[in-house]
């Protein structure tokens, strides 16, 4: 083919230059741009900086555009093309993606922001798995540096995690960065689009418009207009350009558009942005004409494809947009229609996926989001929907309180003069007093009746309404009002977290109605109705309500169903009083939604009054905060004290009020847990032993701490309320401590039990002190403890007083698996004395404690303690088991020792036999055992699931290195092969970094110490093994 035959493509460039050459009156578009394209380059080279693992959106992205603009018009339609429109097609395609250039200052402002913070955190839950990763990584850092993480890379590690992030933060707004710089691109870049004023600035705000909508839903682009007047005598399109620039972008889909030596410079590309990179590279065929549009791609995986599949999907809406709007978008001299969607062929490694498994996508409806909810027995009861609503209720309360507060409405009811740090016990309870919810039922018709929740909090917006449509947003979910609780002190905050609300009502009912009216706005009445019935929510103008406020009005049928305890307010009017033919039911729903009340809401802020026919039945007082005067010299409590010892505390730093009351006999005690009023069912399991207490979780968040249907705690939050409770009754015995061993020389029976209970609950060092220190108050309380007492060389059973167990603490033991002595047969426990007097005086000369508790009250009274000295006893009449004797010291910083050489010898034999049916245990592959002295570099704080537990030591245990399947396997090697074989494997080299991540204590050890005394812990298993020939 010689040179002439070869047919060039018309390029939109060439026909500007044409254009300039044929009329001088257009020559600055021309010059104009050759000047801005070198600009623009420059200033897109920097992209790569903040966004490596993306596609280029450098000049060839840029160029590409343009090429695909040309393929889709032809040389006919660009001939046709104005100077105007040429020159914006250009620039478009140059500066569309301006926006991805960030400034390094705007980058250090931002990541100072509140709302950049936010996004921190709000990115941990990502479903990126990599960028949740690296969002915790920045978050926990200081922390991780904090503990003596030995992380040398840390400097290459935090500049990928802040790459990952400043590009993920910044490209969702690039559009919208992009019209900003575009127009001011003086201030930003110190470009002159325009070159004082050679090109109108309304040309260059159209280019900023046009640029800004290539991330927007196509009908925002019908809002700009159809024709403007051009640079001098011709015409700009503004919709035209848009479409060219989206269509042109969103073709670029060929194999070149990422840089693959991006990765060996930044490193691993995450696993979207790779699909997205795989999505390119799985490009076979691409054809672009004025009258046709084909692709195909043969994808790798089912993310690639789903990746492919999405990007076509975006290609058929777009290319049916622009036929439909053809002569609303296109210049009236271009004739003809948009290009077809031609052939669009998806390949799954080659086959066709013609059924599309590999892009089915879980959703759920709202009404299936019910249905689930109801199925898995979320909600044990339909009438739940009452606690969602009330509960939505109260919030608005809270934030009307808050707003009036902080108008200074109660400046006279508030006993601080800022409402900084704000505390309940600082308000007046008539304050909270003049908030609250009403809930009343009446008759609605023979077969009907109304449930009507009402508050007279900040009341609903239509703007409210339509977050209120979506399961799933709570006020978490709108920035505004975010904000604004997030400035309200944490115990006033709304408890709303799961967003579910008012859509709780569909559980019951399928539509409901509402009557709102919000601080400045016309009082509005809506009608919700639930999907099952085409739902929609029909909003007017209402002055049903003229004050401020929300009511919620429920109809539900007479003839419903529901289920009831067998004591309360319902069983009892159905036994007394109910009689079915008596036509009338509404007394007995009366009676359900009390029960229901009263059975989940207790402690609220504000008073809840139920009403029957209008008639008030019953109240649920707000509560009531004491004025609290006392302070602690942290000022993290403030407290009084009661009669009794009973003390009220608030908590300043977790807003967490408590009643502690020190009893007088140290026993165990049901203890009351609430969240923000609302009784929890993990309170029968907060046991305590010679306290009890009442404890309300104010400042905690509702979604970390609550499980869905608001009854129990969250899997891990028992240990936060833990600490908070541990913190709180520390705080209390300091306080108590000086009344409770006052100087008072006659002291009731009641107080000589305090006295006793308050010295069990001590520490083990505080209670030799204080037997020391108030030796003549203890000597009036007198308390026998069971125990076998050696006499020469042979135990008997007998009791003595709790001063002497401390007193001769060093010659003393607890059996701590009594249980195993114990005969449980029967309605009564009893010990079996006679065995275990057999099982101690069999081996009385190799056990060097003189006392051996068996008083299970008292053991409890010790096993809080640290051991000292770890003792195994074999009964070899009782199935292979050991009596574990264990002594206790006040130091906690060593660790324990093992009473007798046998011991450790039955400890390391344990962990190399399978059969094991009588240790705690979660498996029985790989086994631990307490940390003692000299195993300081392989011991752990943390034993992990599966992991069986011979005895679990206080301050920490030593996890196995060998299997018992790999003792089987390798025993007959000898020594220093069968320890090559244990440290070769990866089992091995997992456990390592194991217990370096969680080290006893703060002295940490190096990987190389814990492999090094690991090697010698295998050698001794090794010799025991070989020796017990197991």
């Amino acid at each position: 083919m010689t040179k002439d035959n070869i047919v060039l493509p018309y390029k939109l460039e060439q026909h500007l230059t044409e254009i300039c050459k044929e009329n001088p009156t257009y020559i600055n578009l021309l010059s104009v741009w050759n000047i801005n394209k070198k600009m623009c380059q420059d200033a897109l080279s920097t992209v790569v900086i903040n966004y490596p693992h993306y596609t280029r959106h450098d000049v060839s992205h840029c160029e590409a555009i343009i090429t695909n603009i040309e393929m889709l018009l032809g040389e006919e339609a660009i001939r046709l093309l104005s100077p105007t429109d040429t020159w914006l097609l250009l620039h478009a395609a140059y500066l569309h993606d301006i926006g991805m250039v960030i400034e390094c200052k705007r980058i250090e402002d931002n990541w100072e922001s509140k709302e950049f913070q936010d996004y921190l955190h709000a990115a941990e839950n990502s479903l990126d798995d990599s960028l949740a990763e690296n969002a915790k990584l920045i978050n926990s850092f200081g922390e991780k540096r904090d503990k003596g993480k030995s992380v040398l890379a840390w400097p290459v590690r935090v500049r990928y995690a802040v790459t990952l992030l400043i590009a993920d933060y910044y490209r969702k707004e690039h559009a919208v960065d992009s019209r900003s710089y575009l127009e001011d691109m003086g201030n930003a870049f110190h470009i002159d689009l325009g070159y004082n004023g050679l090109i109108q600035q309304r040309l260059i705000n159209v280019l900023a418009d046009v640029a800004y909508l290539h991330t927007e839903s196509n009908d925002k682009l019908l809002e700009l207009d159809y024709r403007t007047n051009g640079f001098n005598a011709d015409y700009a399109h503004p919709r035209f350009l848009a479409q060219m620039l989206r269509m042109g972008d969103l073709l670029d889909a060929d194999n070149n558009r990422f840089n693959a030596s991006n990765e060996i410079v930044f490193g691993e590309i995450p696993e979207s942005s790779r699909n997205h990179w795989e999505k390119h590279m799985s490009a076979r065929h691409i054809l672009i004409t004025p009258d046709i549009i084909e692709y195909r791609a043969d994808c790798s995986k089912p993310e690639v494809y789903r990746e492919t599949r999405n990007f076509l999907s975006w290609l058929k809406t777009e290319v049916e947009f622009w036929a439909l709007n053809w002569k609303n978008i296109m210049p009236e001299n271009i004739k003809g229609s948009a290009p077809k969607l031609g052939k669009c062929e998806l390949l799954l490694d080659g086959v066709p996926d013609i059924q599309g498994l590999s892009d089915l996508q879980f959703s759920i409806s709202t009404e299936k989001a019910f249905e689930v909810i109801e199925g898995a027995n979320i909600y044990e009861d339909k009438f739940v929907f009452l606690r969602e609503v009330i509960q939505n209720a109260l919030d608005a309360c809270k934030i009307q309180m808050w707003r009036d507060i902080s108008e200074n409405r109660y400046r006279s009811w508030i006993a601080k003069e800022s409402v900084n740090n704000l505390q309940p016990f600082q308000i007046k309870n008539d304050v909270f007093e003049n908030y609250g919810v009403d809930v009343i039922l009446r008759k609605y018709d023979e077969n009907h009746f109304k449930v009507i929740i009402s508050d007279n909090g900040i009341g609903i917006s239509a703007e409210q309404f339509k977050k209120i449509c979506n399961v799933g947003v709570s006020y978490s979910g709108d920035k505004k009002r975010s904000e604004e609780v997030e400035n309200m002190p944490l115990w006033l905050r709304p408890t709303a977290g799961f967003g579910i609300g008012l859509q709780s009502i569909f559980l019951i009912a399928d539509e409901f109605e509402i009557y709102s009216k919000a601080a400045g706005n016309d009082g509005i009445y809506a009608k919700v109705t639930s999907r099952r019935k085409n739902g929609y929510v029909q909003i007017s103008k209402s002055d049903v309500r003229n004050e401020q406020g929300t009511e919620i009005h429920v109809v539900l049928p007479s003839d419903m169903t529901f289920s009831y305890g067998f004591s309360g307010n319902t069983a009892e009017f159905i036994s007394e009083q109910f009689d079915p033919f008596s036509g009338e039911k509404q007394m007995l729903y009366y009676m359900k939604i009390w029960d229901v009340l009263c059975g989940t809401i207790e402690n609220t802020l504000f008073p809840i009054k139920l009403f029957f026919e209008d008639k008030q039945m019953d109240i649920i007082k707000s509560q009531k905060f004491d004025k609290l005067e006392k302070c602690s010299d942290d000022g993290r409590y403030y407290y009084n004290m009661g009669d009794d010892y009973q003390m009220s505390i608030w908590d300043c730093k977790t807003n967490s009020s408590m009643s502690i009351y020190l009893r007088e006999r140290y026993e165990r005690y049901n203890n009351q847990l609430y969240f923000k009023g609302m009784q929890l069912k993990n309170a029968p399991y907060m046991v305590s032993k010679g306290i009890w207490y009442a404890m309300d979780l104010y400042g905690l968040d509702t979604k970390k701490t609550l499980t869905l249907d608001r009854k129990n705690l969250r899997k891990g939050q028992m240990k936060i309320v833990d600490e908070i409770l541990d913190d709180a009754v520390q705080f209390y015995f300091s306080i108590i401590k000086e009344a409770v061993f006052s100087s008072k020389t006659e002291k009731s029976d009641k107080e000589c039990g305090q006295i006793y209970t308050f010295w069990c609950i001590a520490s083990l060092e505080d209670k030799m002190d204080l037997l020391s220190r108030y030796s003549d108050i203890f000597s009036l309380i007198n308390v026998s403890v069971e125990v076998m007492k050696k006499a020469g060389n042979s135990f008997q059973h007998t009791e003595i007083d709790y001063k002497d167990i401390i007193h001769n603490l060093d010659k003393t033991a607890v059996v701590e698996n009594i249980d195993d002595y114990t005969d449980h047969n029967g309605m009564q426990e009893k010990l079996e004395i006679e065995n275990i007097i057999d099982l101690l005086n069999t081996h009385a000369n190799d056990i060097p404690f003189e006392i051996v508790i068996i008083d299970k009250a008292f053991r409890e009274v010790l096993i809080k303690s640290m051991e000292d000295r770890i003792m195994l006893i074999p009964n070899d009449s009782s199935n292979n088991k050991f009596m574990y004797l264990i002594s206790y010291r006040t130091n906690t910083d060593e660790l324990p020792t093992d009473a007798g050489q046998s011991t450790k010898r039955y400890l390391l034999e344990a962990l190399l036999k399978s059969d094991d049916g009588y240790h705690y245990h979660d498996g029985t592959l790989r086994g631990c055992i307490p940390a003692l002295k000299g195993y300081d570099t392989i011991s752990t704080s943390m034993i992990p699931f599966g992991i069986r537990i011979e005895y679990f030591g206080k301050k920490g245990n030593v996890i196995s290195p060998v299997t018992t399947a790999q003792w089987q396997k390798y025993k007959h090697l000898d020594k220093k092969e069968f320890v090559n074989a244990i440290v070769s494997s990866i089992e091995f080299d997992n456990l390592i970094k194991h217990v370096s991540d969680n080290p006893i204590n703060e002295k940490s050890y190096t990987q190389e110490q814990i492999r090094a005394g690991y090697i010698d812990f295998i050698g001794e298993l090794y010799d025991v093994g070989s020796d017990a020939e197991i």
